[in-house]
């Protein structure tokens, strides 16, 4: 039987007076690839964030690793998790090689450029690469970060935003990769065709959990049509 990495109970996020997240419940398992979908401001960039710990206001029961990541020293979170913004940004101008030297492991990083055909660019700035290479080059701090994938949890926020075709399967294949050395991973994606090749799919609808379970239920055409307006 999977081990329950990441397990939310009534979880609610009220921000500037508004319900963001009301009620979610949720659970992902090592090995376990769930993703989250939803119209623009259903509150998916919300659930990860509450679940990564970056939302101390949240309610309800919330558990990562067996510890309630809001009351986690992030120090502590950083051996349980990993977590990736759909718009990472940076303070400085760093260089690609300069980057990987703040990585919690600067041999994962280089191996990561490497996997995601990053590998001649070390000396380009941030500045200087194209949206989709910065955003690869985030995500390869993300993966180094989450280093030996085994019992962790890897929250992803739209991970294959300005990619293209190639590069966005290279994540995919990636997220697989890290589910299948033990990670349960959490992944909100508006690529609906991505979403079908994961394990689970969470559908929010303004803030609420409206559907839950294998791709094959839990996007259904009548959903989909409620929910995005089309089939």
């Amino acid at each position: 039987m999977r081990e329950v990495l990441l397990t939310a109970l009534r979880l609610s996020v009220d921000l500037a007076d508004r319900t963001v997240l009301d009620g979610i419940a949720l659970a992902a398992s090592a090995g376990e690839v769930v993703a989250v979908v939803g119209a623009n401001g259903a509150g998916k960039t919300t659930l990860l964030r509450a679940c990564a710990g970056l939302l101390p206001e949240a309610t309800g029961d919330l558990a990562l690793g067996g510890i309630d990541p809001r009351q986690t020293a992030p120090a502590t979170l950083a051996t349980l998790r990993a977590y990736a913004p759909q718009h990472p940004t940076s303070a400085w101008d760093y260089t690609l090689a300069e980057l990987g030297s703040l990585a919690a492991s600067p041999e994962a990083f280089h191996h990561w450029r490497a996997r995601f055909g990053l590998g001649a660019l070390e000396a380009r700035r941030l500045s200087e690469l194209s949206g989709g290479e910065r955003k690869l080059a985030h995500l390869c701090l993300t993966f180094s970060a989450l280093g030996d994938a085994y019992g962790k949890v890897l929250l992803l926020d739209e991970p294959t935003t300005a990619l293209d075709l190639c590069r966005a399967e290279l994540v995919a294949r990636a997220v697989r990769a890290n589910a299948q050395a033990g990670a349960a991973v959490l992944v909100a994606t508006h690529d609906l065709a991505w979403a079908r090749t994961c394990d689970r799919v969470l559908v929010l609808s303004e803030g609420r959990l409206v559907a839950a379970g294998p791709p094959d239920t839990a996007l259904t055409a009548e959903l989909v049509r409620a929910t995005w307006g089309g089939a």
